[in-house]
């Protein structure tokens, strides 16, 4: 996608318990950083619009986590080329029609001519007036930031639990 995305928790109390300990910090932020993206992957796939198939564009969405020293962060993304076109809409543009039929015919049970038909007008519209984007990636994170910054939150208090058991 074209556009990133971040939640940003201050956790002061965080740099101090992960010098002190460092095993138990790596583990508790794993844990919470893993637990907000599977969240934000969940509801972004909620909200992500249902094709014809094959294959989903909902179905490409993933999410990843990466831990370097004491730096973590978290993404989440599709390498579907059309991921930020149905993101993000489109300009008008004179799209091809074999996608198209393809979810005419699954869609809307349409076939033969009057599939191709259908296929044409849907086509034409969209070279009039473009696309809307479903912004799911966007709504997703707007949405969720205030439970992922509860989850994050919670880190600090993982790391002390973990050191008095």
């Amino acid at each position: 996608m074209a556009e990133d995305v971040k939640i940003i928790v201050d956790l002061k109390e965080l740099e101090a318990l992960t010098k002190r300990y460092p095993e138990a910090s790596t583990t508790a932020r794993r844990g919470r950083l893993q637990e907000g993206l599977l969240l934000l992957e969940r509801e972004i796939k909620r909200l992500t619009p249902e094709g014809a198939g094959p294959i989903h564009l909902r179905d490409t969405i993933f999410q990843k986590l990466e831990m370097r020293g004491e730096s973590a962060w978290g993404l989440i993304g599709t390498p579907a080329v059309y991921g930020a076109p149905v993101e993000y809409g489109t300009r008008a543009h004179f799209p091809p029609i074999k996608p198209i039929l393809f979810w005419v015919e699954k869609k809307l049970g349409l076939m033969g001519k009057e599939a191709k038909s259908a296929a044409f007008c849907i086509a034409r519209a969209i070279s009039r007036r473009g696309t809307k984007g479903a912004r799911m990636f966007g709504k997703g994170f707007e949405m969720n930031e205030a439970r992922v910054v509860a989850i994050l939150e919670r880190i600090p208090a993982d790391i002390v639990m973990a050191v008095s058991a």
